[in-house]
């Protein structure tokens, strides 16, 4: 059995429809239980009548309901948006109320977030009405489609920003995914990412395309890694998905290697640049492994690009590639000069995404029509040898950490919501082109205890925004260095941090 996205209908529902479709963290369901639960909810939706580009809400961790329910929004033409309950209590009632959404799908035991909504869905797809719900002004239509989902990401102003993807767009992700990603009913795809990072989504759509098995693991179970080696080992795991700094955190485990996973045929590497020594490292403990990198912005569904890294392309280049365009994807590359060889990524095509939500000015710097298609600034400088692009670092202050990506700008405009800080700064600490730490400065208004200052900013940080974006380290500084075009002297900045670590 698998899921038609073009006719939204489950399809070939007698075949190996008792294999299990989902290993949650709760419990396992098989193909048969996923397609009943999926018309169950879709029979809620229409007993609530959900106005369409009305979005709700689907909260939670690793638990089965969270895929059905995204299935099921998919199925029913329903706007949602993922939120995960590590996320700070700050951040969800931002989201809340920027979006105004009346409805929540609850897949957690956590019953206080109930509260923010009018109708409740819970994990029993039970309704549990607690106000009347008001939908004026907070439906958000796109002409001739629909607004599957909004995906929160960081955003530089302080506050979130919502990425809208429209039903097209995922079909456009699964009709290349179904030709070109060699995927089968047999595999077995490992989830690790949140259903609040896209990379999740290339797991479950290919799951549900392909008619193939999605065994989800929680942060929790990740923290343990002869646990998590056991999940793979158990549910025999053909395919890792992951960002290569994921992959890393495996390095000195003794088990990490063919011996142990018989299983694993491939790695799906994305959601940040892959270095060589990661390849490297891999095919020195699995035999005959395939690795495939990936790169895309949220903005465009998932990924855009692809190649498999074989032995020709890691012995060639330095730098890995990020491969070749998805087709009716057109890349563009935006020189500041002619004559140069790299330039901003410009992305064209139905995956792109329709605009940030409510966010016009933004939207007028980043995105744009080119041959009647949906375009997209991506921020990202890349270049093109033998045929391949290659990605060389950001036009911005954007970074990506462990596949997350963060604004830096929004980490110090959250500590500058402190009346004590003048002012603050966050850079990025890098070994060989990896982020590995994250530093903020901050100027203070008066003298403080420095310790009971850093402990209070360090608190409010972790009530406004998600774990992977609490910085590592916070320095009182008396001023910032500025170079000499009166900007603040990051490098500087950093040298002098690691100046003092080391001294």
């Amino acid at each position: 059995m698998k899921y038609d996205f073009l006719l939204k209908q489950f399809s070939e529902t007698e075949i190996n429809n008792t294999n299990i479709a989902i290993a949650g963290s709760d419990k396992d369901i098989d193909w048969k239980e996923l397609k009943n639960n999926a018309e169950q909810l879709k029979t809620v939706f229409d007993k609530i009548s959900i106005p369409q580009g009305h979005p709700i809400i689907i909260y939670g961790h690793k638990e089965v309901l969270f895929p059905i329910s995204i299935l099921t929004c998919i199925h029913a033409g329903i706007t949602y948006i993922p939120i995960d309950k590590v996320y700070p209590i700050d951040r969800i009632k931002n989201i809340i109320e920027k979006t105004g959404s009346q409805i929540i799908i609850n897949c957690s035991d956590d019953e206080t977030i109930n509260t923010e909504f009018a109708i409740v869905i819970n994990k029993k797809l039970e309704v549990l009405t607690l106000s009347t719900p008001d939908y004026k002004g907070k439906t958000y239509a796109i002409k001739n489609d629909i607004l599957q989902y909004i995906m929160f990401t960081s955003g530089s102003t302080g506050e979130p920003k919502g990425v809208q993807i429209a039903y097209s767009s995922i079909t456009a992700f699964v009709k290349w995914a179904i030709k070109k990603f060699g995927v089968t009913s047999e595999d077995v795809i490992l989830n690790q990412a949140l259903f609040t990072f896209d990379l999740s989504m290339w797991d479950l759509l290919n799951t549900l395309a392909h008619g193939a098995t999605l065994v989800l693991t929680s942060s929790e179970l990740i923290k343990h890694q002869e646990a998590f080696i056991e999940r793979i080992i158990h549910y025999k795991c053909t395919l890792w998905t992951s960002t290569p700094s994921f992959v890393y955190l495996f390095f000195r485990n003794s088990t990490f290697n063919s011996n142990h996973l018989t299983s694993l045929k491939a790695f799906y590497l994305m959601g940040e640049e892959l270095p060589a020594g990661t390849c490297k490292f891999l095919k020195s403990k699995f035999e005959n492994i395939k690795i495939i990198n990936a790169y895309g912005p949220t903005e465009t569904t998932i990924i855009t690009t692809l190649v498999e890294i074989d032995d020709a392309i890691l012995n060639t280049y330095s730098s890995l590639p990020i491969g070749y365009a998805m087709p009716e994807s057109e890349l563009m590359i935006d020189k500041t000069n002619p004559d140069d060889n790299e330039g901003e990524l410009l992305i064209a095509g139905d995956h792109v995404s329709v605009g940030y939500f409510k966010n016009e000015e933004l939207n007028k710097q980043k995105f744009f029509t080119h041959n009647t298609k949906r375009g997209f600034r991506s921020g990202d400088i890349v270049y093109v040898e033998d045929g391949m692009f290659f990605y060389k670092g950001r036009n911005d202050d954007q970074i990506k950490m462990h596949g997350f990506r963060i604004e830096l700008d929004e980490i110090s405009n959250v500590l500058c919501k402190n009346e004590l800080i003048i002012d603050a700064v966050t850079i990025p600490l890098k070994r060989n082109n990896e982020v590995k730490k994250i530093i903020s400065f901050v100027i203070v208004k008066i003298t403080i205890n420095p310790e009971q200052l850093i402990e209070q900013l360090f608190f409010s940080l972790s009530t406004s925004l998600p774990n992977y974006m609490i910085p590592g380290d916070i320095v009182i500084v008396k001023e910032f260095p500025y170079n000499a075009s009166h900007k603040i002297d990051k490098a500087k900045l950093a040298s002098d941090y690691i100046f003092s670590q080391t001294s």
